[in-house]
């Protein structure tokens, strides 16, 4: 399979700032042309996913790419740490910035990225604040990672409060996606990426979402043309949205449908496994185009048309498929605390239809509080 590359540009930098995005499959075993220019003569900090370096079951793919990259880099040095949604809190963030500096970094060492999308955003996070800024490259491992974290810059961790608080915008040196990693990928882990992918086709194409009604059957027997095209068109919209809105100044925050109500579910699970970031956005997708109809912007049969596609993913899609405590206040408070909000008013992304999604400033507080007694 023939390698592609797509390439993410910034309109409104001054230095027209711009990476490449390389789709492949095997890439982690031929990509010494990718990486050598970047990576050359340099100290290498590879921060991974502990699941690739067991003492007892070592990933072959994983330690293939170390072999590949010592021979031209001038070391690497490895940092695991685990790919929960737990790792990204401050004091995993302290023990990675006190472990890089350790290896007498300097300025042009670069920091390797691993594993999922929480490897990502924390690794890219101390890439941004080491010595006020080195660079990073993204090895996305995780379909949710490929098509979404990965790409656009965004990188933290948690806080108390709620998700992704505390962070930085850091753009990628480059992004290299191997599809191949998918194959031993957890079914649970792989439709929580696909719920990302769906989030695609209704923000911004119909035609990528009815591309994944009528597919969906092989894109979950990892069929790889299957898996290259929405990986493809994932990363494509996503770059095309964010060009002209790096840092979530208009237009990017579309890229967060479901995710005002999924941030706040998914925090209620206390990140400890018992719902999954892609499960909780499932559900959150469901609930913006059921808000959607009711405020009177969405069709029954769209938001109906949506539904059913969870469903037949066997994905969540509404409360009663939650094993925890929700209440209509406690989801309230949550919400107080999500980016979009402005002046203290809550930012909604809801949909006119299946491709075609609007920012909704100002929520009526009254109009949520009694959409979500009349769900929870």
């Amino acid at each position: 399979m023939k390698s592609e590359i797509i390439k993410v540009t910034f309109s409104n930098k001054v230095d027209n700032l711009s990476y490449p995005i390389f789709v492949g499959a095997n890439l982690i075993y031929n990509c010494e042309k990718i990486l050598k220019k970047f990576i050359h003569n340099k100290k290498i900090i590879l921060i991974h996913d502990k699941v690739f370096y067991k003492k007892n079951e070592i990933n072959e793919s994983f330690v293939a790419f170390i072999n590949l990259i010592e021979k031209f880099t001038s070391s690497v040095n490895l940092i695991g740490i685990s790919g929960g949604d737990k790792t990204k809190n401050i004091s995993e963030l302290n023990h990675i910035i006190e472990k890089s500096l350790s290896f007498e970094i300097d300025r042009d060492s670069i920091v390797i990225a691993f594993g999922g999308g929480v490897i990502g955003d924390i690794a890219g996070f101390a890439a941004s604040i080491l010595l006020r800024g080195i660079n990073y490259i993204q090895i996305p491992t995780t379909l949710l990672s490929q098509v979404d974290s990965s790409v656009g810059g965004k990188t933290g961790i948690n806080s108390r409060k709620s998700k992704n608080l505390i962070g930085s915008f850091h753009q990628p040196l480059a992004v290299i996606i191997d599809i191949n990693l998918l194959n031993t990928l957890p079914k649970r882990e792989f439709l929580a990426g696909l719920v990302e992918v769906i989030k695609y086709g209704l923000i911004k194409d119909d035609k990528f979402f009815h591309y994944v009604e009528e597919n969906y059957k092989q894109i979950l027997k990892y069929d790889q043309s299957s898996l290259k095209e929405i990986i493809i068109k994932s990363c494509k919209i996503k770059s095309e949205i964010i060009k002209n809105d790096e840092k979530e100044n208009g237009q990017r925050a579309l890229l967060n449908l479901g995710h005002t109500f999924g941030h706040a579910i998914e925090s209620f699970g206390k990140y400890d496994g018992t719902i999954i970031h892609g499960e909780a956005i499932s559900i959150g997708i469901c609930l913006a185009f059921k808000l959607s109809n009711k405020m009177g912007f969405c069709s029954l049969i769209e938001t109906t048309r949506v539904i059913n596609l969870l469903k037949n993913l066997k994905l969540p899609t509404s409360f009663l498929d939650l094993s925890i405590s929700i209440t209509t206040s406690k989801m309230l408070e949550k919400f107080k605390y999500d980016k979009k909000n402005k002046n203290n008013q809550l930012t909604f992304i809801l949909n006119e239809r299946i491709g075609k999604s609007f920012i909704k400033n100002n929520m009526d507080v009254n109009v949520l509080t009694k959409f979500l007694d009349e769900e929870i």
